[in-house]
């Protein structure tokens, strides 16, 4: 009997020594910090690139332009965004002569006039597409960076019903990334952060962060990416092999970023793979009952992030609808977890569609969404075979008729 006692006190004394120890790995990594500096230049943020469309200038004349466009040209003209202006917004003119390649104007300095130094001519057209690309680097007020980049691509030649003939269709970045490298380890790892030309300092706690993982020298913004999370009023921890970082400061008068270590209990992301299994969770449906994935297990099940709110969700209706009649019967579901506060115009919208597949409530996978997955772009989805494990998180094999190419080719005929 006495030796069992040593035994159970030995054993108590061990775990106290291991947790003490432990504690205190926890607290020197805490302590430990890591520094760097940022790249000079922004890139455009080309995960949030959006469609613009430029009308007629009946009267071009009104535009002083120096040297003159010359006659002929077709001058278009719109609003874009540009984070650099308290409005948000600034136009732009293009201008197609007749002879030569189009190119942009933007009156940068609000005189009235088009300087030689505020036009912007397009590369040569993408071979593939055709299209006309170019990055506008226009001039912003910052104790480090000198300019702002704007990504613009010029669809030439697209025709569309709802848009007139003498209309012009055009792309644009809206947001710009700041990029930086901080030793850690012994080695350059690249960082990415995101820039409000309107705000003193980069945050650390809003917007789309990044870190190279994979050591390949780029960050893969896309969604599900283990390489980027989108932070809300929070200090994101990143995972880099054993060693998980945040960044408490990035000094733009010193051009020094400041990251320190965190402890892998804080690291809170689920990092999905394909062929991985996705972590069961629990959710409450539309009709108030308790569920969870794990019941969808023997289905191919689409996960799918949406909300009412979301122009592009809705414009997924159709396909969905038709995937789900279509391939319902050969043992494919669709788990849409809703984002919207309020559920009623949520079920009326349902309820006109004809949809029928099941619905979470964003109180009950509010978590998810906004630590778990840290979803950047709506809609996102997840296809999930039988046994739970991820089969694909390619967002454009999950969107529109792509989305029953894909089906067609997975599912079991």
């Amino acid at each position: 009997m006495k030796q069992y006692r040593i035994l159970i006190v030995l054993f108590v004394l061990f775990f106290l020594l291991f947790f003490v120890l432990e504690n205190r790995h926890s607290e020197a990594q805490g302590s430990s910090t890591f520094t760097g500096k940022l790249d000079p230049e922004l890139v455009p943020d080309m995960v949030h690139v959006y469609s613009r469309v430029l009308n007629a200038v009946k009267d071009s004349s009104k535009y002083r332009f120096t040297p003159s466009i010359g006659k002929g040209a077709i001058v278009t003209g719109g609003e874009i965004s540009d984070q650099r202006l308290a409005t948000g917004k600034n136009y732009i003119l293009l201008v197609e002569p007749p002879d030569k390649a189009p190119f942009f104007c933007v009156d940068t300095n609000s005189d009235g006039i088009i300087e030689q130094g505020e036009r912007f001519t397009f590369a040569s057209p993408t071979a593939k597409s055709g299209d006309f690309e170019q990055i506008l680097n226009l001039p912003v007020k910052n104790p480090f960076f000198k300019s702002f980049p704007i990504y613009i691509r010029y669809k030439r030649g697209f025709n569309h019903p709802q848009l007139a003939a003498t209309d012009r269709l055009l792309f644009q970045s809206v947001w710009a990334l700041a990029f930086g490298r901080v030793t850690i380890n012994k080695k350059s790892v690249l960082f990415q952060y995101p820039f409000d030309p309107q705000a003193p300092v980069i945050s650390t706690r809003e917007g789309l962060f990044g870190i190279d993982v994979d050591g390949d020298g780029k960050i893969r913004n896309e969604q599900f990416s283990p390489e980027t999370s989108y932070a809300q009023k929070d200090e994101l921890v990143f995972r880099l092999g054993d060693t998980y970082v945040s960044t408490s400061t990035v000094d733009l008068e010193k051009n020094e970023i400041v990251l320190r270590s965190r402890h892998k209990s804080e690291y809170q992301k689920q990092e999905l793979e394909v062929g991985k299994e996705m972590t069961d969770f629990a959710f409450t449906d539309f009709e108030g009952k308790k569920r969870s994935l794990s019941e969808f297990r023997g289905k191919y099940v689409m996960v799918d992030f949406w909300g009412l709110w979301c122009v592009d969700c809705l414009r997924e209706t159709p396909f969905h609808l038709a995937a789900y009649e279509r391939f319902k019967a050969r043992e494919f579901e669709i788990l849409a977890l809703d984002t919207d506060e309020d559920i009623e115009p949520v079920k009326a919208y349902l309820k006109k569609n004809n949809i029928t597949w099941t619905q979470a409530q964003n109180d009950s996978i509010r978590t998810l969404v906004e630590r778990t997955y840290r979803i950047q772009e709506y809609p996102s989805s997840i296809l999930l075979g039988p046994d739970g494990k991820v089969l694909i998180l390619d967002q454009h094999r999950l969107l529109g008729n792509e989305l029953l190419k894909t089906l067609d080719q997975i599912l079991p005929k």
